[in-house]
């Protein structure tokens, strides 16, 4: 009842009346001027200006965009369905354009598909005062105003015909200012194809519909292989292996300092005997693409998220050779690398010296670890999925008393911070990471007496720190920025798991400065673990080249 009744009223109210096609323009006007402050900025910064024609180009571009934007919204003008939908695209615009606005951020499929296996924390990290003042401004009160306009639609067949002439009008507007300036756009989007995912909403859009158009795929997994075994080396050990693989989170490895930075940000690490390979590429920018594809036999070229899911990874190939494996996790999840291997999250356990009430931090991640480790059978591989570096809140990653660089950025929203204090907060990061990677190693050397024991520890993905105006990760791969993809990685082995699989370390250290990827830890994990399989290539193991003695493979 009282539903009808604000529906007497809401028709009683005399705002304003405008036809479709009116208020489709005024929209499309009002996302250019307001939600693209970031793509204007960029377009902005390419041009020096010495000609009439680079100022020519940036109108072209501008009305360019307009038409395209008119178009989308025109389609989201329909009757019944206008205001909700518009409203929608309103919220969701609103928050696009403070990401890039904020952090430089390019939103395309992977973004989405990112943030769609986020978590709840991870979410909450990214809540400040200026986002919602961006949903405010730019999502809500535009929606409130549309919702007073009243749109004077046609009946059906004249409505249909004049928003087919409009989009018509519209598309061949966008292909005359392509083609009076070809050849600027054939140069502009080859050479900044960036530019064209911040342009808002017609990107996220797109976007957002390539991700619901894949997702929506019944996947049916299908084995990489029958024949995974034990080769005869690892079945004579004397004693079953222990190995421990840590998936590292926005670990830039430029910031460590066993690479060579500049602050000492790895003191426990530079004091272990590690084989540190100092040229490593991730395969992806963002957690959703490298996790999986990491763990997959794809390689970063063949991947797809869609491929990946349709086959099994790394972890089934180690398990199905008679290897137990755990997956713990103290970040989002595994992203599907160990959807048929025991998993054991950890990252809301109750353990105050570990965790505070928000979260707990990567210690965690050891925390009754030699029980559930005795509780498996044969050889072991642990995975162990740290939170890392994970931003925008540096500072949440790890404990106050562990806060050595200072004064740190307490503040999400990272273009408030002074540059030194965003690199303080970061850097505290990878120092805490030293100390939960030194702390996995003693562990490690004291199950010496039961198995044969190693770690290798590699991050997903690195961080932009404000460099050309670029914060966080997920930039296209394409043309992403170094230290985005370049990543710590490292191997330490035990003198018994060292000598019981022939590995030659001194050769190891001489190749450690060749260039390496992501693509290279499925097989080298394989390799380190004695795994035979039609699926493994010798030529992506890392340390095959230093077992001169064994017959692997």
């Amino acid at each position: 009842m009282n539903m009808i009744i604000l529906l007497e009223q809401y028709k009683k109210i005399n705002g304003p009346q405008l036809s479709s096609i009116s208020l489709s323009l005024l929209i499309a006007v009002f996302f250019v001027a307001f939600y693209n402050l970031a793509f204007f900025e960029t377009v902005r910064a390419l041009f020096d200006y010495t000609s009439l024609r680079d100022y020519v180009f940036i109108i072209n571009i501008s009305l360019l965009l307009l038409a395209l934007t008119s178009i989308v919204v025109s389609v989201f003008t329909l009757p019944y369905l206008a205001k909700p939908l518009i409203s929608i695209v309103f919220i969701a615009a609103a928050c696009v354009a403070y990401f890039t606005d904020s952090y430089g951020i390019a939103i395309h499929r992977l973004m989405i598909q990112n943030m769609m296996e986020t978590d709840l924390l991870e979410v909450e990290g990214l809540l400040n005062i200026r986002l919602f003042v961006y949903v405010l401004a730019l999502g809500i009160l535009p929606s409130v105003l549309v919702f007073f306009i009243k749109i004077n639609f046609d009946s059906f067949k004249p409505e249909l015909w004049k928003k087919t002439k409009f989009i018509a009008l519209s598309f061949t507007a966008s292909v005359i200012l392509i083609m009076t300036m070809s050849q600027d756009y054939a140069s502009f989007f080859r050479n900044h194809k960036a530019v064209r995912q911040m342009a808002n909403p017609i990107n996220f859009i797109y976007a957002g519909v390539s991700y619901l158009s894949s997702s929506n795929r019944v996947v049916d997994v299908k084995p990489i292989e029958n024949d995974a075994a034990l080769t005869p080396l690892g079945r004579a050990q004397t004693k079953p292996t222990l190995m421990i693989l840590v998936v590292g989170e926005t670990a830039r490895a430029d910031h460590f300092g066993i690479n060579g930075y500049g602050r000492d940000t790895t003191p426990l690490l530079a004091q272990q005997d590690i084989i540190n390979f100092n040229n490593v590429a991730s395969c992806g920018t963002e957690t959703a693409v490298s996790v999986p594809c990491m763990f997959s036999m794809l390689g970063r070229r063949n991947y797809s998220d869609h491929k990946a899911k349709a086959q099994e990874g790394l972890l089934d190939v180690v398990s199905h050779a008679g290897i137990s494996v755990l997956w713990r996790d103290n970040n989002s999840s595994c992203k599907g690398a160990c959807d048929r291997v025991s998993y054991d999250n950890v990252q809301h356990l109750q353990v105050p010296e570990l965790c505070n009430e928000r979260e707990c931090f990567d210690g965690i991640l050891l925390n009754q670890l030699t029980e559930k480790v005795s509780a498996m059978k044969g050889s072991k591989l642990i995975v162990l999925h740290q939170k890392g570096s994970h931003g925008p809140d540096y500072f949440n990653r790890y404990p106050s008393n562990n806060e050595y660089f200072s004064p740190a950025c307490k503040d999400n929203q990272l273009q408030n911070c002074a540059k030194e204090d965003l690199v303080n907060a970061f850097d505290n990061t990878i120092r805490y990471t030293d100390y939960f990677l030194n702390s996995t190693i003693k562990w490690l050397l004291d199950q010496n007496t039961q198995y044969s024991t190693s770690l290798l520890y590699v991050s997903d993905h690195g961080e932009s720190l404000g460099e050309k105006n670029l914060y966080l990760h997920g930039m296209p791969y394409a043309f992403s920025p170094k230290e985005q993809t370049h990543v710590p990685f490292f191997l330490w082995l035990s003198r018994d798991f060292e000598t019981a699989n022939a590995i030659d370390r001194t050769c190891l250290k001489k190749i450690s400065n060749d260039a390496y990827s992501h693509d290279n830890l499925f097989h080298t994990v394989l390799g380190m673990l004695n795994v035979s399989t039609r699926v493994y290539n010798a030529e992506l193991d890392i340390i095959k080249l230093c077992r001169p003695l064994t017959s692997q493979q």
